[in-house]
C-alpha cells in the first residue's frame, strides 16, 4: 500500500467511526420516557448553542464516547436546549440553574449530576458511573 492510499484509508476510517456511533438526540419528553422505559440510562445535557464552554464540554463528551463504545451501548444522550428549557419545570425538577449541567437518569432516579462545566476526568468518571449503573 502506498502512502497516499494509506492516508486516504485512514481518513475514511476516521470520518466513518463517529458516524457509526449513536447520535446525541435533541430532548423531547417522549423520547426520554421511551429510553427510560426500555431500561436505559439517560444523560440530559443542558446546553446552549451560543455557549462556548457548553460546546467545549460537548466536544469532550464526544471524544470520550469515541474512545469507549460502552457509553453508547449503555447511555442515551440528549441535548436539552437551555434557551427552551432552562426556566421550566424540567430544570426545576433536577435543580438545574445553569447551562452546562448534566443529569444522568435511570428509571425514576437521578444517578449522577453535575451543575457546572466539568473537566475531561470528571466527565469520564460520570460516564463510567452511568454506564455501569444497573
Amino acid at each position: 500500500m502506498n502512502r497516499r492510499d494509506f492516508i486516504a484509508l485512514t481518513a475514511a476510517m476516521t470520518l466513518a467511526a463517529p458516524m457509526a456511533r449513536a447520535a446525541t438526540a435533541s430532548y423531547s419528553p417522549e423520547a426520554v420516557a421511551a429510553e427510560l422505559a426500555a431500561g436505559r440510562t439517560v444523560m440530559l445535557n443542558f446546553i446552549a448553542s451560543w455557549c462556548s464552554s457548553c460546546q467545549t464540554q460537548a466536544r469532550m463528551i464526544e471524544a470520550l464516547r469515541a474512545e469507549n463504545p460502552a457509553y453508547d451501548a449503555a447511555i442515551a444522550f440528549f441535548n436539552v436546549d437551555w434557551d427552551t428549557y432552562g426556566d421550566t419545570e424540567l430544570a426545576t425538577r433536577y435543580g438545574v440553574t445553569s447551562r452546562g449541567s448534566l443529569v444522568f437518569l435511570r428509571g425514576d432516579a437521578v444517578i449522577a449530576q453535575t451543575y457546572t462545566h466539568s473537566t475531561a476526568a470528571e466527565l469520564k468518571a460520570l460516564l463510567d458511573q452511568a454506564a455501569t449503573s444497573a
